[in-house]
């Protein structure tokens, strides 16, 4: 089973019997919000109980829809992933699980950047979905996982079909972190290390 899926079924399980399935969540796209920085995409917005939270990709998506329309889906096209992505980032901040809901402000980028570089030290790192202009900062990265010290994944990488299985092989023998607000809510349901020091709540 996926990350993607694992994460919805643990959300699924806390719910559970609380009605909070019937939930109507607003997904759209907002063009006007400045996205994190080390993310490329569109910046979808999702809206539950009063609470909204973001989430990056290259395959955007807009619809009204439950939150227990995730539960029980194959969730097989990448739009599909992005939206239950969106939805989990809501849901764990409308809940208290998670923290981060939205990027921080681009004032923050430089000292994010350097605190960024801070935590990797000096490994060498395999991106997942980050943007190529984020990547140009980087002198450190590895060609492949086998030679990074550190993974470092957002959002589009997230819903990716093989991340989930190249995060558990490398689980306990290289660092892992899920970077962004878009990763907040599979990283609080999971139970990954999350990194995202300057994002909102």
């Amino acid at each position: 089973m996926d990350i993607i899926t694992r994460a919805v079924k643990h959300l699924e399980n806390r719910i559970h019997g609380s009605g909070s399935e019937e939930g109507i969540v607003a997904i759209e796209t907002d063009p006007d919000i400045v996205i994190c920085q080390y993310e490329r995409g569109a910046c979808l917005r999702a809206t539950y109980g009063g609470r909204s939270a973001e989430f990056v990709t290259m395959e955007p998506i807009a619809v009204r829809t439950r939150i227990g329309f995730m539960f029980g889906a194959a969730l097989e096209k990448l739009p599909q992933r992005a939206a239950a992505c969106a939805i989990m980032n809501v849901a764990t901040g409308f809940f208290c699980l998670s923290r981060v809901l939205k990027a921080c402000d681009p004032g923050a980028h430089k000292d994010c950047l350097t605190a960024f570089k801070k935590e990797i030290g000096g490994g060498r790192i395999y991106p997942v979905g980050m943007a190529p202009n984020a990547l140009a900062r980087f002198d450190n990265v590895a060609g492949s996982p086998d030679e990074a010290d550190v993974i470092l994944v957002v959002g589009d990488g997230l819903i990716e079909p093989g991340t989930g299985d190249l995060l558990a092989r490398y689980a306990g023998e290289k660092r892992i972190l899920l970077v962004s607000p878009s990763t907040a809510g599979v990283s609080a349901l999971m139970g990954c290390t999350h990194w995202c020091p300057f994002g909102k709540g």
